[in-house]
């Protein structure tokens, strides 16, 4: 003889485990750390792959001279100001320099490899009116002040045999660049070695807002 089974319905709503503060707080943390973790992949990509920006702000303070021909600070009125931007690839880098307040009529500009206060080898020339850089190098303007703009390629890349920089490596700027190991210099026909130079670093916030 078999028998029935008894199946007692429950009032809708009583088998469900009841919400309780505890539970919802534990829900409620849970879904902001994963919400946390979305957004820091998806910055992590974003500024792995994105764009990036250096300045350098020039003055006579900064300089020390060249490797050759050490001269101290110099008293000058000139001042100027860079903005690199490199490409999302990091295969080449535009840039704009202004510069006003100059003694006499630039003759180069370039970025250096070397820390802050330390002379280093050309790495690219940013403008020069001697004839001596690669082909596509812009002239600088003559005056006392003026603006120049112009794109870094591997091409732009001098060779630095004694601080062992190849010929071509933009990987070379790119880690200097980095490691605030690169500086901007502008030389004049008064002041042959430098006399405006500044430390090409990453913008703080109020920079960033002044070249949008």
């Amino acid at each position: 003889m078999r028998r029935k089974k008894l199946i007692c319905a429950l009032p809708q709503g009583l088998g469900a485990v009841p919400e309780t503060p505890s539970r919802t707080k534990v829900r409620s943390r849970d879904l902001l750390i994963k919400s946390m973790f979305v957004v820091a992949m998806a910055t992590g990509s974003a500024t792995a792959v994105g764009a990036e920006t250096y300045v350098a702000q020039l003055n006579g303070f900064e300089e020390i001279g060249a490797l050759n021909n050490a001269t101290g600070a110099i008293l000058s009125g000139g001042t100027g100001h860079l903005v690199l931007n490199v490409n999302k690839n990091g295969t080449a880098a535009t840039y704009t320099l202004t510069y006003s307040g100059l003694g006499t009529d630039v003759a180069q500009a370039h970025i250096h490899f070397g820390k802050i206060h330390v002379a280093g080898g050309i790495m690219v020339f940013l403008c020069t009116n001697l004839g001596n850089g690669p082909a596509g190098t812009p002239a600088c303007p003559n005056g006392p002040g003026g603006t120049v703009t112009g794109t870094l390629t591997a091409a732009s890349v001098r060779p630095i045999a004694s601080q062992n920089v190849a010929a071509g490596d933009f990987g070379a700027v790119l880690a200097a660049l980095r490691s605030n190991t690169a500086y901007a210099n502008i030389h004049t026909v008064q002041f042959g070695a430098g006399e405006i130079r500044g430390q090409v670093v990453v913008p703080r916030d109020d920079e960033d807002e002044d070249e949008q």
